[in-house]
């Protein structure tokens, strides 16, 4: 019975290198290293929390109606400017009113009266069978300019 030749053998100098490799990427996983191309794989090994925090913008009129402010719906330059929410407890007021007067300007554009600007805190549940969210009031700033 014959047998057939496959190929080259494996050299020993690539046996090396993949041990090499998975010794790597053995450690970098239980050390909890992200090297690329080598991760520890936080994405898929740590917990989630149950809960979810978040921001929510409201445009005020003068009835006291709110509008929903979507930053994704605003100009390019205003989505990220959300980011901002993380530094209004160390911004004077009137940095704040400048913040909430730049996310009601394009609705201020297209004709909606925004008195002020609303910026709530939303607590969700992530998990099924969560209970609804829970919004509160985290500031109130800005006003007809």
């Amino acid at each position: 019975m014959a047998v057939a030749d496959d190929g080259p053998a494996v050299t020993a100098r690539t046996r090396r290198l993949v041990h090499l490799f998975l010794l790597v990427f053995a450690i970098t996983g239980m050390a909890h290293l992200e090297l690329f191309p080598f991760s520890g794989f936080r994405l898929f090994s740590e917990l989630r929390p149950a809960v979810r925090h978040s921001w929510e913008l409201r445009a005020v009129d003068e009835a006291g109606d709110e509008v929903p402010i979507r930053t994704a719906d605003l100009p390019l330059g205003y989505r990220s400017s959300t980011l901002l929410l993380r530094d209004f407890d160390d911004m004077s007021p009137a940095a704040r009113d400048e913040v909430c007067d730049a996310w009601a300007t394009p609705l201020r554009d297209a004709g909606t009266v925004v008195v002020q600007v609303r910026v709530y805190s939303v607590v969700r549940g992530v998990r099924p069978g969560a209970p609804p969210p829970e919004r509160h009031l985290a500031y109130e700033c800005g006003g007809p300019p």
